[in-house]
């Protein structure tokens, strides 16, 4: 006897109550953990980032040998829910009004998660009957550094999966088989202040950075490969400072930008000649400039379509009556840690989403688009452990 829909939404509206605003993801992940402790065949390891942040890694033995290794991945974290007072209802009640749950969260991605939760302990209450291993994932981290994810991934707890689903929102169970990787970076830049009047007593901080700006688009500008499915490299500055007042010379500017990579592109290879660019630039310049790379992850590569995909794909057929269309993300999410790890995988980033209200005020999620990503979820299990 599996879980009931009432039991379902229950564990969605206990996942997405916790307080995880980019911290306290361990009470999720102890709470993930006591719905599967009572199962002799369950394995729990809590993986523990800091104080009050845990993944936790649920692994499930079929009664059935199998060689095959499913994972289930989420994260716990969300963004902040920002003024409460600008929601229609409170931000951490996980109210359902007309068929729809309203919470910080639900959207991105407490619903995912909880519809993955929902699915393997259907299958694990209703007796295991499947053949191989299904592993459970839940990340801390992910909306600021993917911190999560890459214990995991180190942990070795992925060297023996052989395919993977990662439950972000897809509008229509549309399945993102690939995307761009990121580069958040920031240049520094010290000078001297001096009066305005007589500029040549000082370092302009300000104008050292506009070398910088013109000396990276210079670079930019050669990377002209394009990838068949994700387009171009793309750069954008997007934050610049620096001055205190209009009659002084500025002696601390700041650059910041973010970008947007290819596999043509290897993130590599664009740091190093940033780096390089940035070092030729203080051989030449009196302002002392410096790089920091913020927050690097890797472009997923274009997946090839395999049996795995074309069984999420029936399966969304067969439970929402969409086709799980394959898409590419110009965003980037947890699969660009995972792949770091010992062992290659198809990986399928999909799950219930509603109205595209990620980290917007009155995020909400549908009920019943939820109980079929869990069904999606459960069908998937029964058909590839086999």
């Amino acid at each position: 006897m599996g879980l009931t829909e009432n039991k379902k939404v229950e564990i969605f509206q206990k996942i997405v109550q916790f307080d995880t605003e980019n911290s306290n993801e361990a009470s999720v992940a102890e709470y993930i953990g006591s719905l599967f402790e009572k199962f002799e065949n369950v394995k729990i390891d809590y993986i523990e980032a800091e104080e009050n942040r845990k993944s936790v890694v649920v692994t499930i033995n079929g009664k059935n040998k199998g060689d095959k290794v499913l994972a289930f991945s989420g994260h716990e974290d969300t963004v902040s829910a920002g003024d409460s007072s600008s929601w229609k209802y409170n931000p951490f009640s996980a109210e359902i009004h007309d068929g729809i749950l309203y919470e910080r969260g639900a959207d991105d991605m407490k619903g995912g998660l909880s519809a993955l939760v929902s699915a393997a302990l259907d299958v694990v209450t209703d007796g295991s009957d499947f053949a191989g291993t299904l592993k459970l994932i839940a990340t801390v981290g992910e909306e600021t550094s993917e911190i999560g994810a890459t214990q995991v991934t180190q942990s070795g707890a992925l060297d023996d999966v052989t395919a993977m689903i990662l439950g972000e929102p897809r509008k229509n169970f549309e399945i993102g088989y690939t995307n761009k990787g990121v580069i958040d970076y920031r240049v520094y830049s010290s000078g001297k202040s001096a009066h305005s009047s007589v500029p040549e007593k000082g370092i302009n901080a300000i104008n050292a950075l506009r070398k910088v700006m013109d000396r990276f688009d210079e670079y930019f500008d050669t990377l002209t490969e394009k990838n068949e499915v994700l387009g171009y490299f793309t750069n954008a500055f997007t934050l610049i400072k620096g001055g205190e007042q209009l009659n002084q010379i500025p002696d601390k500017a700041e650059l910041g930008g973010n970008m947007r990579t290819i596999p043509e592109t290897p993130n590599d290879q664009v740091i190093s000649k940033l780096e390089s660019i940035i070092a030729e630039l203080n051989e030449s310049e009196e302002a002392e400039l410096k790089l920091e790379i913020v927050f690097p992850e890797l472009p997923l590569p274009v997946q090839p379509v395999s049996d795995f995909t074309k069984l999420a794909q029936a399966k969304i057929k067969e439970v929402s009556g969409f086709n799980g269309d394959l898409v590419a993300g110009t965003g980037t999410n947890e699969a660009s840690e995972f792949i770091k790890g010992e062992s290659e995988f198809p990986i399928l980033i999909f799950g219930p989403e509603s109205d595209d209200c990620a980290h917007a005020v009155n995020e909400h999620l549908k009920v019943e688009t939820y109980l079929q990503a869990a069904k999606i979820y459960t069908e998937i299990i029964k058909s590839y452990l086999v």
